[in-house]
């Protein structure tokens, strides 16, 4: 286990404003004028990107007839974002609610859908916690991500038991091979205390391609002991053995510690209550083509993580509780991709055939050690067990002539504690010649592999013999693309039925355990979403969602999450957010508004069980604005002359800018107007 990140005294955060203004200072006064540097060129935008995470495959967008939405790095960017939230939420189906301010527990429930039933990678390599619980969304850092790809509905068949709703996959801005070398610094100071800097190498050699990233941020909230801390470093590096053997090598490190102020109800009155998270993740993938028809695809992963929670005693509660837990995974996947062109087998009407075939092996383990003390005395419990998981995976892939693509898949997964899984999906979409139009339609299967603790004696009495949670899944889509694909429209209409879901019962069940799949629920929604891609300087991306949840069946005395005729937690009827930004030469201003309707939720204040309430709905404004002192190596103050640098960027960010009272969830208060200022410069 790592040391526990101190807290930074006032003084250490008066000493470090007065560095952050010197150095903002010394950017903007020297970054104008000096001697040329290195070009590199701008990545485009497209609405009709290269996706990788769809069919395992690099695919053009409009070739996929499964949901997916691809964040870009100029519309990422355009928002300024200090957190992956801040561009995550924008959108559609996704629902990212967190609790309090920056580094509070942020859960994904995709489509509605349960919060651990997403699979989260970094390029494909499984970022999700061991111990099976929901992927916390409030540490991701932005500096370091490229793109980030949403992949929507049951994607189990591919990806495996972590990804029941879907998949999101973060893939990192790597150079490639003779780009020149740019480094990369930014800073930032603001509300709350806030200091964050980044930094960042990227560029290539001639047969390689690297970037380097490490970012620090410090705030301390706004509310009493709700100090927040972060490090992030990644690595990412390629290397072209031959233009028929490519290597990539991955290293993404996160430490984090945060503060627990506790709910506005209970007054904040947790002063020395706190949470520690430390994850590393090592990947390693070969692109081997020995032929123009065959390629495999190795991957190999480890990822490591501890975690500390303590609840230290204090004037208002002499108790105390510490809970360690690590946490590791290793993760082995071979795949064979065949590509055969139409002509190559005699037949005419097929376009493209790519099928995939593969097998993955995965053993997870975790060790976990509590301990407390309070008015009934005092005790310590240790638990360490590990499982494991064998899996073959094929997909086939058919574009045909005339602009019909189908895709189905199967997987069979043999777990070592549980039982057995085999899951399969289908897509299809038909593009509609000469109207720049297609529909699309799939339908599938995924399932979510019981927890640790659900499995086995954990926090209690496991129970081996669960099944697998399981949705089924089926969706119909339209896109529409206009103006030269400047502008597309695509609207979905989804069905989850969600079955064997796993309740806990304070009370055993009458087979002794404290488990059982019991549950059932059922999510319906519509997504409706517009881009337009730099039009007069514009860009703008709008999405509108609605959804109908109910919990279908629900059995035991466990926590009040499902109740049968109710709507389920924290999914609204509705929300639509919508960003609008403009880009003419040197200045780059946007505009996101966001609305959320109201939605159910508990109120863990009252005496158990838990009554629900409605939290009421919001409206929150952003503004994000930037401007290029220099830019290209040409200076605002002197274009005659070339800059040491090539670029210097100013920028101001403000969140809630509105100020508006409310509660992602309920219980924890969003902070009111907040801002940041800072520069960033490129060498």
């Amino acid at each position: 286990m790592q040391g526990i990140s101190r807290k930074p005294t006032r003084s250490s955060i008066r000493t470090k404003r007065g560095l952050f203004a010197v150095w903002l200072a010394a950017l903007i006064l020297f970054g104008g004028a000096g001697i040329a540097s290195a070009q590199s060129a701008e990545e485009e935008l497209y609405l009709d990107p290269i996706t990788v995470t769809a069919t395992r495959t690099p695919e053009r967008l409009s070739d996929v007839a499964d949901s997916v939405e691809v964040f870009g790095p100029e519309r990422i960017e355009s928002l300024l974002p200090g957190d992956a939230l801040d561009f995550l939420n924008e959108g559609a189906g996704v629902i990212l609610p967190q609790t309090s301010g920056r580094g509070g527990q942020a859960s994904l429930f995709l489509r509605g859908s349960e919060s651990n039933f997403t699979s989260v990678m970094i390029d494909g390599f499984k970022l999700t916690f061991p111990d099976g619980s929901a992927y916390d969304f409030g540490h991701l850092s932005p500096e370091w991500v490229g793109s980030a790809e949403v992949l929507k509905g049951p994607q189990s068949p591919l990806y495996g038991s972590d990804a029941a709703s879907g998949v999101m996959n973060f893939l990192p801005d790597v150079g490639k091979p003779g780009e020149a070398p740019s480094f990369s610094v930014r800073a930032r100071g603001g509300s709350g205390d806030t200091f964050e800097e980044a930094f960042k190498l990227k560029g290539g050699t001639a047969r390689s391609g690297y970037a380097a990233s490490l970012s620090r941020l410090d705030t301390e909230g706004h509310l009493p002991n709700d100090g927040y801390y972060r490090t992030v470093g990644t690595v990412a590096l390629d290397h072209f053995l031959s233009d028929k053997a490519k290597l990539r090598f991955l290293y993404h490190a996160n430490q984090n510690r945060y503060d627990i102020p506790g709910p506005d109800h209970a007054g904040h009155t947790e002063p020395n209550k706190y949470g520690r998270n430390t994850e590393q993740l090592i990947g390693a993938r070969a692109h081997v083509k020995p032929f123009p028809w065959l390629e495999y695809v190795p991957r190999i992963s480890l990822y490591l993580r501890d975690t500390l929670f303590e609840n230290k005693p204090d004037a208002l509660n002499s108790d105390s509780t510490k809970t360690e837990t690590d946490g590791t995974r290793l993760h082995l996947d071979n795949q064979v991709n065949v590509r055969f062109s139409g002509k190559q087998l005699g037949l005419s009407a097929l376009r493209r055939s790519v099928s995939t075939l593969g097998v993955e092996w995965e053993t997870e383990d975790i060790a976990i050690k509590s301990a407390y003390e309070n008015s009934f005395g005092s005790g310590e419990n240790e638990y360490d067990s590990d499982r494991r998981a064998t899996s073959f995976y094929a997909q086939q892939q058919f574009q045909l002539r005339g602009g019909l693509t189908l895709a189905g898949g199967v997987r069979t997964d043999n777990f070592d504690v549980g039982e057995d899984e085999t899951t399969g999906k289908f897509s299809a979409s038909y593009k509609i010649s000469g109207t720049g139009a297609r529909i699309r339609g799939a339908v599938g299967e995924g399932i979510k592999r019981p927890s640790f603790a659900e499995l086995l004696d954990v926090y209690g009495p496991g129970n081996p013999n669960l099944r697998s949670e399981r949705q089924r899944s089926w969706e119909a889509g339209f896109d529409q693309f206009l103006a030269n694909k400047k502008l597309k429209f695509s609207a979905t209409y989804y069905v989850n039925e969600i079955e064997d879901l796993i309740a806990y019962s304070f009370t055993p069940f009458d087979n002794g355990t404290n488990y059982e799949n019991i549950q059932k629920a059922r999510v319906k929604g519509a997504e409706v979403s517009v881009s337009l891609i730099d039009f007069n300087d514009f860009s703008a991306h709008a999405s509108f969602n609605t959804m109908d949840t109910v919990a279908l069946e629900t059995e035991g005395l466990g926590a009040p999450n499902y109740v049968e005729g109710e709507e389920l937690l924290r999914r609204p009827d509705w929300w639509w957010s919508a960003s609008v930004s403009y880009h003419p030469d040197r200045l780059r201003a946007a505009l996101r508004v966001n609305t959320v309707s109201d939605r159910r939720d508990i109120d863990d204040s009252q005496p158990w069980p838990y009554p629900r309430v409605v939290n009421p709905g919001f409206t929150r404004v952003d503004l994000a604005l930037s401007f290029d002192v220099v830019k290209d190596g040409i200076s605002m103050f002197d274009k005659m002359r070339k800059s040491r640098l090539k670029d210097l960027t100013v920028e101001l960010k403000v969140n809630n800018a509105l100020d508006e009272e409310y509660e992602a969830i309920y219980g924890f208060s969003a902070p009111g107007i907040q801002w940041y200022a800072g520069v960033r410069a490129i060498f």
